[in-house]
C-alpha cells in the first residue's frame, strides 16, 4: 500500500513538473548525505532512535527509520555520523541507475560491467549474490543483494558499512 502510494505520489509530481525523487547513491539519498550528522539527521528529518537499551543499538552503530508514512528506508549511523542508507521490504526507492528492489541480477550485472564486485550471499544460497559496485574504492559504493531468483531484495548504498551483512555487523 505505501508502495502503490509512493508511485502515485510520484506520478502526480512528475505530472505537475515537480523533480522525481531522489535516488539512492553512493553519498545518499537526496538531502540525507553520508557523513552528516546523526544528529542534524534526526532533527531535520525526524527519524526515530531506538532505544539503547534493546541490546543491539548503541552510538556505536545503530539503524534510525523514518516516521511512519515516511520513505520505506533505514538510515544506519555509527559513532554519530550517518554512514549506510538502505531500502529492502516494500521500499519504491530506486537507485541512480534506476534499479530497485526487484530488479534483475542480469540487469545489474551488464550496467556496471566487470567492476562489480560479485560473492556468494552468506545466507542464500546460490544463485543468491552481494553485488557491490564501488565509486570510492572502500569508500563510498552502492551493493544489491540477490535472492535465488536473481532478483534485488535489499539495497545499500554509502560507505564501507555497505558491507555489513547483519545490520551492524
Amino acid at each position: 500500500m505505501i508502495q502503490a502510494a509512493f508511485i502515485a505520489l510520484s506520478a502526480l509530481m512528475v505530472a505537475a513538473g515537480a523533480p522525481k525523487p531522489a535516488p539512492l547513491t553512493p553519498d545518499g539519498w537526496g538531502d540525507v548525505k553520508i557523513g552528516m550528522s546523526e544528529a542534524e539527521a534526526v532533527r531535520r528529518f525526524k527519524l526515530k532512535v531506538p532505544s539503547s537499551d534493546d541490546g543491539v543499538s548503541s552510538e556505536a552503530c545503530r539503524e534510525l527509520s523514518f516516521p511512519e508514512g515516511g520513505p520505506d528506508l533505514v538510515v544506519m549511523t555509527e559513532n554519530g555520523k550517518v554512514t549506510r542508507i538502505s531500502a529492502f521490504g516494500d521500499s519504491a526507492a530506486k537507485t541512480d541507475r534506476g534499479f530497485g528492489l526487484g530488479a534483475r541480477e542480469a540487469d545489474i550485472r551488464k550496467a556496471y560491467g566487470p567492476k562489480l564486485k560479485v560473492e556468494p550471499h552468506k545466507y542464500d544460497d546460490l544463485p543468491a549474490h552481494y553485488l557491490t559496485a564501488w565509486t570510492v574504492k572502500g569508500k563510498r559504493g552502492v551493493r544489491y543483494e540477490t535472492d535465488q531468483k536473481g532478483r534485488v531484495t535489499t539495497i545499500h548504498v554509502g560507505g564501507p558499512s555497505i558491507e555489513y551483512v547483519e545490520g551492524c555487523l
